[in-house]
């Protein structure tokens, strides 16, 4: 389990910062090295917070009933004989893609907010920076697939 989290910060390092801070810099991992600490500091916050959460309830109750209750709304939507047809409802962060990006950024702001080391969450643009790309690499990769 370590080395694939490890794989994750590594591959992330390698594709999204020494792509461009390579070039900028011969620091010879110095960045590599403050980054991996802040980076297991953040994987043991999450672990942190996890560990009081009951993951079997969540996955077997929680996901399953949201999920049958979506795809019952999804069929009725799509099964009802009215005129004119009401819409399959979708969460408001959906209605436009101005609303999704102020939704994915909230949500960053609060990962980034709850998960930073103790010494990293003081900085405001630091997180504000780490919030922007958070949001805009996820909403980026979602895109993508």
């Amino acid at each position: 389990k370590v080395r694939m989290v490890e794989d994750v910060f590594d591959y992330s390092y390698r594709d999204y910062i020494l792509s461009w801070y390579g070039q900028l810099s011969r620091d010879e991992g110095q960045l590599y090295q403050l980054l991996s600490e802040d980076f297991w500091e953040i994987a043991k916050q999450l672990r942190q917070r996890l560990s009081h959460i009951d993951v079997v309830k969540v996955v077997c109750n929680d996901v399953v009933k949201a999920l049958l209750l979506h795809f019952c709304d999804l069929k009725g939507a799509n099964t009802r004989q009215e005129d004119p047809p009401r819409p399959f409802l979708l969460h408001p962060c959906l209605r436009s893609s101005d609303e999704e990006v102020r939704f994915l950024q909230k949500c960053s702001q609060i990962l980034v907010y709850c998960l930073l080391p103790s010494k990293d969450v003081q900085s405001v643009s630091l997180r504000i920076v780490l919030a922007e790309i958070l949001a805009t690499k996820g909403r980026s990769k979602i895109r993508d697939d």
